[in-house]
């Protein structure tokens, strides 16, 4: 079982301090990043990732530091950025394709992978449609789609499913759970709905970790969950 572990990880641009001192870990299975906005989810995951260079702090894989792992690193790595380029001329098939070769899949695999992960998403029947033509939502699962490919081993999404319905979003988080395979999953969230299931819950306010645990242990020690699941959830749900 993989562990990516974050340790004092701080951010700062300028004179302002984005995170400060976070320390946690994710483990295989379904992790996810909550707080309101401003309070540093983003900004962890770029640091995790190495979009953006860390001012501080240790992100380290089963104890290996990942900036020192380079590329080892980054092949092991899929992330699902909050807003995704896309070829707007492209066809599906084309865009899957395309993030298939970038990604250095064997060719023999890609045919077969681009129809496992278009039917995941509930696009199969659009693998010859153009991009242009899809609405917001699918758009945003074209996208879960290419990061989803050949399940990495550490997965990123980043807030990519507030684009999607409620009953969308809740049949794709079970499908991507259930072939998980041994993928550490990490979600940025703006709804509880979203993560309440999932094996870890980081809360972060203001750039700090306020709380981590599962739905049902931060319901009962996080102010700032409880704040955020009142604002949230129903009466039903809250029970």
């Amino acid at each position: 079982m993989s562990v990516l572990r974050v340790e004092n990880l701080s951010k700062r641009y300028g004179k302002k301090q984005v995170l400060k001192g976070i320390t946690c870990e994710f483990h295989t299975g379904i992790n996810a990043l909550l707080g309101p906005n401003g309070a540093g989810k983003t900004t962890i995951m770029n640091c995790i990732s190495g979009v953006i260079k860390k001012s501080g702090g240790s992100v380290t894989l089963d104890g290996q530091d990942v900036f020192e792992m380079g590329e080892k690193y980054r092949e092991k790595l899929s992330f699902q950025f909050q807003y995704q380029p896309f070829y707007p001329s492209y066809t599906a098939h084309e865009f899957l394709r395309f993030s298939a070769l970038l990604k250095g899949m064997p060719e023999p695999l890609i045919e077969d992978e681009i129809r496992r992960v278009l039917g995941l998403v509930n696009l199969s029947e659009n693998l010859d449609d153009k991009i242009k033509s899809f609405s917001g939502g699918m758009k945003q699962r074209l996208a879960i789609a290419r990061a989803v490919a050949r399940m990495p081993e550490i997965l990123i999404f980043d807030d990519s499913f507030s684009a999607l319905d409620y009953k969308t979003d809740r049949a794709l988080r079970e499908k991507i759970k259930n072939d998980l395979k041994g993928t550490t999953c990490m979600i940025v969230a703006q709804r509880i709905g979203t993560i309440r299931h999932a094996d870890k819950i980081v809360v972060l306010d203001n750039g700090e970790a306020v709380g981590i645990g599962t739905h049902e242990e931060l319901m009962k020690k996080c102010p700032v969950y409880q704040e955020i699941a009142l604002s949230q959830l129903s009466q039903s749900e809250l029970e």
